[in-house]
């Protein structure tokens, strides 16, 4: 009795623990010193991407450009437009994102808290973009993001350099098929790390600077 007892219990936490059961991530490109990874989504029907690769630059260099929302365009996947809604603080903002989306689906948008942080002892900064689907009302013809989810570790190596790992849960929502989705999965965290290599490479990045964070 008190091992069936024990069997149960061990069922019932391996069932509903959080995180348990995680598929491992699955490497699916290697090129230009970005790794790009993805596994089964835990929370939803499309695939869950992580990037990993070096920047040189200091970590107030990509907080510059992570903040630098307007400019999110010229480096971000098929971004069409962004602005800030609203700021918190300067570490901390909301701010809007429409997506282009390939004919014949709709473009996307959501509304994103973001929120960057540091850790005191090890310099890691972490940075949150998750997505707020009720801060704004629905736009005509656009679709809203049910989930996205962004979380960024960046740790630095040097002055100027910085190792980063990204990971990005998200769903499109509406009638986006999921194998559609998860097809073309590595050509959009790819090419926005390409795209973001070269944008860092600004001067007003590369000299920028943030009472919030120690280089």
């Amino acid at each position: 009795m008190k091992s069936k007892l024990l069997y149960l219990i061990l069922l019932f936490l391996v069932g509903f623990h959080p995180g348990w059961g995680q598929s491992a991530w699955e490497l699916k490109k290697d090129k230009d010193g970005i790794r790009v990874y993805n596994r089964p989504g835990a929370h939803s029907k499309f695939n869950d991407l992580r990037v990993e690769t070096t920047l040189k630059t200091s970590l107030s260099g990509l907080a510059a450009v992570i903040l630098d929302i307007k400019n999110y365009p010229h480096w971000s996947f098929n971004t069409k437009t962004a602005y800030v809604l609203k700021q918190v603080s300067p570490s901390e903002l909301y701010f809007y994102s429409e997506i282009n989306s390939p004919w014949p689906a709709s473009n996307r948008d959501l509304a994103v808290h973001l929120h960057i942080t540091q850790d005191p002892a090890s310099k890691v900064l972490h940075i949150k973009a998750d997505e707020v689907p009720d801060f704004i009302p629905p736009k005509e013809n656009i679709v809203r993001v049910p989930l996205s989810r962004e979380s960024w570790v960046v740790t630095p190596l040097d002055k100027n350099t910085i190792k980063v790992e990204y990971e990005l849960e998200i769903d499109p929502g509406a009638s986006a098929p999921a194998w559609l989705v998860n097809a073309f999965a590595t050509k959009g965290p790819f090419e926005t790390f390409i795209n973001l290599k070269e944008q860092i490479k600004g001067a007003k990045y590369q000299n920028a600077n943030f009472p919030f964070i120690v280089n």
